[in-house]
């Protein structure tokens, strides 16, 4: 996979929606992200260059054929190619880069993408004797107690916690598991 199709389905990933239609909502001024439009021009910029280095790719290609065909005369013809080919795939990495930072920046500014993040709760985190008292419950019906699979039942539940607190869980039904 080239690096442009990586970034541009990275973008898609972070934003939830297809480039087209985070272009449509920039040029009709709905987006109230400020890093969208730096974002789209890096990203044009980005496919250009992609073009570019395609192109000079396939003149290297067809370049390197005729001189193996015996003419020595189009060595500084390969060589030239050859340094184009260099130089793009330099120039879009960089600008591949850039956008992987544009994307981090917007990460940091906390400009979530209109997709709920997964992180939210759907109910508060129980204490520590309802988490073990679910624990229990979600424990008996398992065929083997492992994290995992406490971790899914507990979730399924509704119930979050972290993997700290889980341990702490999982360690304590192994322990009444065996004083049984």
């Amino acid at each position: 996979m080239s690096t442009a199709i990586y970034t541009r389905r990275l973008v898609e990933h972070r934003y939830g929606r297809p480039l087209e239609e985070l272009r449509r909502s920039n040029a009709s001024g709905r987006s109230d992200d400020p890093v969208l439009p730096i974002l789209l021009r890096r990203l044009g910029g980005l496919a250009q260059t992609d073009a570019d280095a395609r192109s000079a790719r396939r003149n290297l290609d067809a370049a390197w054929q005729r001189c193996r065909s015996g003419e020595h005369v189009l060595d500084d013809l390969v060589l030239l190619y050859a340094t184009d080919v260099v130089d793009l795939e330099r120039q879009e990495q960089t600008e591949a880069e850039a956008v992987w930072d544009l994307l981090d920046v917007r990460l940091l500014l906390d400009r979530p993408s209109d997709q709920p993040p997964l992180a939210h709760r759907a109910a508060p985190a129980p204490d520590d004797e309802d988490l073990l008292t679910s624990a229990r419950e979600v424990a008996a019906g398992l065929h083997r107690l492992n994290r995992e699979a406490l971790r899914r039942g507990l979730r399924d539940r509704g119930i979050h916690v972290s993997n700290r607190r889980l341990g702490a869980v999982l360690q304590k039904l192994r322990a009444e598991s065996a004083s049984h």
